[in-house]
C-alpha cells in the first residue's frame, strides 16, 4: 500500500458527510469517489464479451462506473473508495463482470462481498460471486491461514456481459463509550439476482485485503479494481444511525367479550391490567373473544416521517401523537397494513386496541416502525406474531430425472397481473428450469436455482398455483409463431387454427410440446446444457404456411453482439441463433428478433 494511497484514505474523512435517506450514488462524474484512479471512469454504455477473457467495450456518456484493468496486475491502490461513509447500510446496485474477471464490494472498506465470473459453477465457494470473503492470519500454519470464508447458498451468477443485481443489508460493529467493540458486524442479508444467499451472518473481523485491519463505526464503500474489468450502475443506498423508537410507561388492559368496535370495548372495565415493554397479544391469556388496549408514550429520537406496519389476525385501531394511524380494520393472520406519520422528536402519545372475535382465526399482533434514519424494527415481542400450526412449505425439486409439473402460474405482463392457467413447468437436475404456456406455445420464463414452491397449490384448499424458487428471467407470454401479412406487420394473437396437442416425454424424461397452427404441425423441445448455463430450444415445422414467422425475443433494446449472438434488453440475457436467419425489427416502440419459420428453428437462451 503506498503512502499517498493511505494519505488519500485519511483525507476521505474530510469529505465524508452522513445522510440517512435513500440516496443515489451519482455516476455523472467521479466526484463521489476518492481517490480517483486511472483504471476507473464514467461511461454511458458497456458490453463484455461472453467468450473472450477480460474484454469490455464502452461508449461515452454517464451513468455507469467502469473499471478496466489487466488481470494479474494486483494492488490495493487500484481500488476506489466512496466519499460517503456508512455505518448500518442497505445497498442496492447492478454489476457486470467481464469473462474471467474478479472484483469485490468492501463494506466500510473492510468486509468483502465477492464479485466474480462464477457463471455455471456447480458448487460455489466463498470466492465466488456473492460469497463473504475469508479472513486471513499470517501467523497460522500454511494451509490454514485463511478462515471463516462463507460461500453463497447457491450459485445465482449470470453470464459475463449481463447485468446482475445485488442487495446487501449490513449492520456495523458496535462500540462502547471507550471505543471497545461490544458486538460484531453482521450481514443481515444478501440477495443476488432475486435469491437470498446469506442471512444473519456474523463477521468476527475484517476479511482478507481489508483497507486497514481495524474496525470502525463508519467507513467508506470500496470497489475492488485490481482483478480485471467490471462495471457498476444504479448504486443506491440507505444509511441508518443506531437509534430506535422505544415505548415509555406502556400500560395494557385486557377485556373479555365479543367486540366489534372500540366503543364496545370501552363499555366495560378491564379484567386485568399491567405494564409491558413491548406489544404482545398473549397478555390476554385467551385466544378468542378478547381485546387488549395499550396506552403510553413512544420516544421518537429524530423528527421526521415514520412508517408503521401492523401485522395482525383480527382487528386493530391505533392512534399516535393524536393522529388516527389505523382506523378499525380487520386482517387475516399474517396480513399487514401501513401508515406513514410525521412525528416530532421526543415523547408522543400512543394508543392501540387489538381485538379478536373469530374462533377460526389464529391470534397475532405485530407492529414495526422505520424511517429514513431508523432501520425497520419490531415494537412487539417475537412470540406475538407467531401463528399456531404454521404451514410447512411444500417444495418440489428434481433429482436424477426432469420433473414435469402442471399448475396455474401467476405472472406480470405489461405491468398487470396475469394467470397462466395451462402452465407446464419443467425442472432439471442441472438446476435450470422453465415454464411453458400450452395455450400460446410460449416459453415464458426461465430460472436457475430451486424449482417450485407448490405450497399455494396444496395448502388448505389451495389456489392451484406454484411459484419459481430461483433467479427468474421473464421472456413474455406471447406466441412464438405468427402468420404475418408482411414482414413489418404487428405481432398478434394466435388465431382459431391453433390446436395444442399436449406433450410427449423422451427416454431422458424431457417433454416435447406439440401443436397445430396455420395448417402445419409443430414440435417444440427445450433442453438444458450439461453445464447448466443455457437452454437449447428446437422447433420443427412439418408442412408449409405462407408468411409464418418466429419471434424469439421482444425488448426495448436488442443488439447484435456477433454472428448469431444477440443481447436482449438491458443486457438481461443472450440469444444464440443456431439455425435460421434472424433480423431485428421495430414495432410499437419495441425491438423484436424475428426470423422466417423454415423446417427448423434452433436457438439457445443464455443467461
Amino acid at each position: 500500500m503506498t503512502k499517498n494511497f493511505i494519505k488519500n484514505i485519511i483525507f476521505c474523512g474530510l469529505w465524508a458527510s452522513t445522510t440517512y435517506a435513500q440516496q443515489v450514488l451519482p455516476l455523472n462524474d467521479m466526484s463521489a469517489f476518492r481517490p480517483i484512479k486511472e483504471n476507473w471512469s464514467i461511461v454511458g454504455g458497456i458490453n463484455a464479451s461472453i467468450d473472450q477473457t477480460n474484454i469490455t467495450t464502452t461508449e461515452a456518456g454517464t451513468g455507469i462506473l467502469s473499471c478496466k484493468h489487466e488481470i494479474g496486475k494486483y494492488g490495493i491502490d487500484k481500488d476506489i473508495l466512496t466519499v460517503m461513509e456508512h455505518g448500518d447500510l442497505d445497498l442496492d446496485l447492478d454489476f457486470m463482470m467481464a469473462k474471467g474477471s474478479n472484483s469485490g464490494i468492501y463494506l466500510q472498506g473492510r468486509y468483502e462481498i465477492q464479485l466474480n465470473d462464477s457463471w455455471g459453477k456447480k458448487s460455489p465457494k466463498f470466492g465466488d460471486v456473492g460469497g463473504i470473503y475469508e479472513r486471513w492470519d499470517e501467523s497460522k500454519p500454511e494451509g490454514s491461514k485463511g478462515y471463516q470464508g462463507i460461500a453463497p447458498r447457491l450459485n445465482a451468477a449470470k453470464a459475463p456481459g449481463l447485468w446482475q443485481n445485488i442487495k446487501i443489508s449490513f449492520q456495523a460493529p458496535r462500540f462502547d463509550a471507550a471505543g471497545k467493540k461490544i458486538s460484531n458486524a453482521k450481514i443481515l442479508s444478501i440477495i443476488l439476482n432475486g435469491v437470498l444467499i446469506h442471512e444473519n451472518v456474523e463477521l468476527t473481523g475484517p476479511t482478507r485485503g481489508a483497507l486497514i485491519d481495524n474496525e470502525v463505526s463508519q467507513g467508506p464503500l470500496r470497489f475492488q479494481g485490481d482483478h480485471g474489468n467490471v462495471a457498476f450502475r444504479n448504486i443506491t443506498y440507505k444509511s441508518f444511525n443506531q437509534k430506535s423508537l422505544t415505548f415509555k410507561d406502556l400500560k395494557f388492559g385486557v377485556y373479555k367479550g365479543n367486540f366489534r368496535t372500540v366503543a364496545d370495548i370501552e363499555k366495560i372495565k378491564p379484567e386485568t391490567s399491567g405494564n409491558v415493554a413491548l406489544l404482545n397479544w398473549n397478555v390476554s391469556n385467551a385466544e378468542n373473544e378478547f381485546a387488549v388496549k395499550y396506552i403510553g408514550k413512544i420516544n421518537v429520537p429524530d423528527a421526521g416521517k415514520y412508517t408503521f406496519t401492523a401485522v395482525h389476525g383480527g382487528n386493530t385501531q391505533m392512534k399516535i401523537n393524536g393522529v388516527d394511524a389505523f382506523k378499525n380494520g380487520w386482517l387475516n393472520s399474517g396480513e399487514s397494513r401501513q401508515a406513514t406519520i410525521d412525528l416530532p422528536a421526543g415523547d408522543v402519545d400512543f394508543e392501540m386496541y387489538y381485538w379478536k372475535a373469530d374462533g377460526w382465526l389464529a391470534p397475532a399482533l405485530g407492529l414495526y416502525a422505520e424511517s429514513a434514519t431508523i432501520r425497520k424494527q419490531a415494537l412487539h415481542y417475537a412470540n406475538s406474531t407467531l401463528v399456531a400450526n404454521p404451514t410447512s412449505p411444500i417444495m418440489l425439486n428434481p433429482t436424477t430425472e426432469p420433473v414435469v409439473f402442471r399448475s396455474f402460474m401467476d405472472i406480470r405482463e405489461g405491468g398487470k397481473g396475469k394467470r397462466v392457467v395451462h402452465a407446464v413447468s419443467v425442472g432439471n437436475k442441472e438446476n435450470i428450469h422453465y415454464t411453458y404456456d400450452l395455450d400460446n406455445g410460449a416459453l415464458f420464463q426461465i430460472w436457475k436455482g430451486g424449482f417450485l414452491n407448490t405450497t399455494p397449490m396444496w395448502n388448505d384448499r389451495g389456489d392451484g398455483s406454484s411459484k419459481p424458487m430461483g433467479t427468474l428471467t421473464t421472456l413474455g407470454d406471447a406466441p412464438l409463431l405468427n402468420v404475418l401479412s408482411s414482414a413489418s406487420a404487428a405481432w398478434g394473437d394466435l388465431d382459431a387454427s391453433y390446436r395444442p396437442r399436449g406433450y410427449e416425454l423422451d427416454e431422458a424424461g424431457q417433454p416435447t410440446f406439440k401443436y397445430d397452427y396455420a395448417g402445419v404441425n409443430l414440435t417444440d423441445k427445450t433442453t438444458p446444457s450439461e453445464d447448466g448455463k443455457m437452454f437449447k430450444r428446437e422447433i420443427t415445422v412439418k408442412g408449409s404456411a405462407a408468411n409464418l414467422y418466429a419471434r424469439l425475443a421482444v425488448a426495448k433494446n436488442i443488439t447484435k453482439a456477433n454472428d448469431g449472438l444477440f443481447i436482449i434488453g438491458e443486457n438481461s440475457y443472450y440469444i444464440k441463433v443456431i439455425e435460421g436467419t434472424p433480423s431485428i425489427r421495430e414495432s410499437a416502440g419495441m425491438k423484436e428478433l424475428v426470423l422466417p419459420a423454415g423446417e427448423k428453428i434452433i436457438y439457445s437462451i443464455i443467461w
